[in-house]
Formats: C-alpha cells, sequence, structure tokens
C-alpha cells in the first residue's frame, strides 16, 4: 500500500513539475503562507540570468477586510484568503502582474467567471483567476487565454497555483507555467473536445436538463469541464464575440451559441 502511495506522488509530481526530485515533493507539503514568504524573501534568476525579487505589497488592514466583504458573495471571505491578508495583499513581477487577493470581480468576463480573484496577468490579455463560488468558497485557479481564446483549469486550487508560481519563479526555463502555455493551450484550442451539442449532450447527461431547458432549439453548444483537471478546457473564442451565454450556478458547465460561420469563419476558425 505505501508502495503505491509512493508511485501515485511521483505521478502527480511529473504531471505539475515535469521531473521528480525531493525539492518537488516537498512543494506539496507548503502551505499557502510558507510559499508566500518564500516569494517574498528570495532572489530569483530569469532565463537571461538577470536576478531579480518580487515588489510585494502591504497587509489590508481590519478595516479594509471589512469593507472588502462587502464585494464577496454572501459577504464571505474565505479563511485562506483572511490569512494572506495578514501578511500581504499581493505583489508584481515582470511576468505576473497584480498578484493582488483582493482583486475581487476585476477579471470581468461574468459568464466565465462570475465571481473571482485575479491572480495574476502577463500583460498581453491572458488572465490567472481564482474562481469563488457563490458561497464564497474558493474554488479552481482558471487560466483565460486571449490568443487563442480559451478558458482552462490551470490548478486545482490556491495552494497548488502558489506552487505552480514558486516553480516558475525558481525553474524559469521548464517549469508548469510555461509547460501549460506552450503545450496544452493549443492543444485544446486544436481539439475542444470538452465542447458538445445540446442535444449529444443530454443523451450524456441528462441531469442537467432542467438547466437547459431554458435555451431552446439546437443552436447551443456545451462546454463541460466537471471532469476539473488540471488542463481540462473549452475554446469559446471558436464560437465568434458574445457567444458565451450562461454558466451553470453550481457545476462547470457553460452555454454558448453555436453561431453559423460565413466563409472566412469556417476558413480560419
Amino acid at each position: 500500500m505505501a508502495e503505491t502511495t509512493l508511485i501515485c506522488i511521483l505521478e502527480v509530481d511529473r504531471k505539475f513539475f515535469g521531473s521528480v526530485s525531493e525539492e518537488n515533493l516537498e512543494l506539496h507539503d507548503m502551505t499557502n503562507l510558507k510559499i508566500i514568504n518564500t516569494l517574498k524573501t528570495a532572489s530569483f534568476t530569469d532565463e537571461d540570468g538577470e536576478n531579480y525579487t518580487l515588489d510585494f505589497l502591504d497587509p489590508l488592514s481590519e478595516a479594509e477586510i471589512q469593507e472588502l466583504r462587502e464585494s464577496f458573495p454572501k459577504k464571505r471571505i474565505a479563511a485562506e484568503l483572511l490569512e494572506i491578508f495578514q501578511v500581504t495583499r499581493g505583489w508584481d513581477s515582470a511576468a505576473f502582474n497584480m498578484v493582488y487577493f483582493n482583486s475581487i470581480d476585476e477579471f470581468g468576463f461574468w459568464e466565465l467567471s462570475p465571481h473571482s480573484i485575479t491572480l495574476g496577468h502577463d500583460g498581453f490579455g491572458n488572465y490567472w483567476v481564482l474562481d469563488i463560488d457563490n458561497n464564497g468558497d474558493l474554488g479552481k485557479v482558471f487560466f483565460a487565454c486571449h490568443d487563442p481564446a480559451v478558458f482552462m483549469v490551470h490548478s486545482q486550487n490556491l495552494n497548488e497555483y502558489l506552487r505552480h508560481l514558486l516553480d516558475f519563479h525558481e525553474n524559469p526555463i521548464e517549469n508548469y507555467v510555461n509547460n501549460f502555455q506552450i503545450n496544452t493551450v493549443p492543444e485544446v484550442w486544436q481539439h475542444n473536445t470538452n465542447c458538445t451539442p445540446k442535444t449529444d449532450f443530454l443523451h450524456i447527461k441528462p441531469q442537467f436538463r432542467d438547466f437547459l431547458n431554458e435555451f431552446e432549439g439546437d443552436e447551443w453548444i456545451i462546454a463541460d469541464l466537471t471532469s476539473g483537471e488540471n488542463g481540462v478546457g473549452f475554446a469559446w473564442g471558436k464560437f465568434g464575440p458574445n457567444q458565451l451565454v450562461q454558466r451553470h450556478p453550481t457545476d462547470l458547465i457553460w452555454v454558448l451559441k453555436n453561431r453559423k460561420k460565413g466563409f472566412l469563419g469556417r476558413l480560419f476558425g
């Protein structure tokens, strides 16, 4: 049993960080605050050999936290965030601008994530957002890519995302973040296997019939990310602008309108 457990841990390590090492295994046991402290106190070296540090911001005051509660679902801030607010509100770096834990609902794409915290953007229209449900509970971290326009599960939770960030800064050439953007994003855009016509989707998952009844006709595409693993996503940009309609209130299901494409759309879509 112990041998089986170790094998599972090593396989997870390969998926997240590319290679197995004692250092990588230790990352799995790091708390949010320990990772943040490492990011705050360490000096890193970029892929060009230049040294840099992260520009950390001050903690939030109690008054600022109370004011921030008003913007959260049910005015509830998860304990994980409250703990971080005691240390910092976030930081900036050249690669990940504005990793701000108090950036509630600044992402702006409500159809993709009705409530979220922006945990970084690269200045080119790509965002990492921490999903928050209607009760204020923290969910997965999604990667919203601008070009190509895809929406994908990047990390299972806040802690894993922080581990991915630390891995990125410590290993600037070979790391999960770079591999994700270089390899996984194009694959989702090319194949888009998680998008299914509404009629076909209901044959597979009839339990969502009540939710989908309001979308009349067969011109709807359902994006299903309920498997939830890292790298699963959908290419919403293939359906044209303003085609995202609604997200399921609790499950990772999105409804898109399958707008018929003209000749150029079929040629380049």
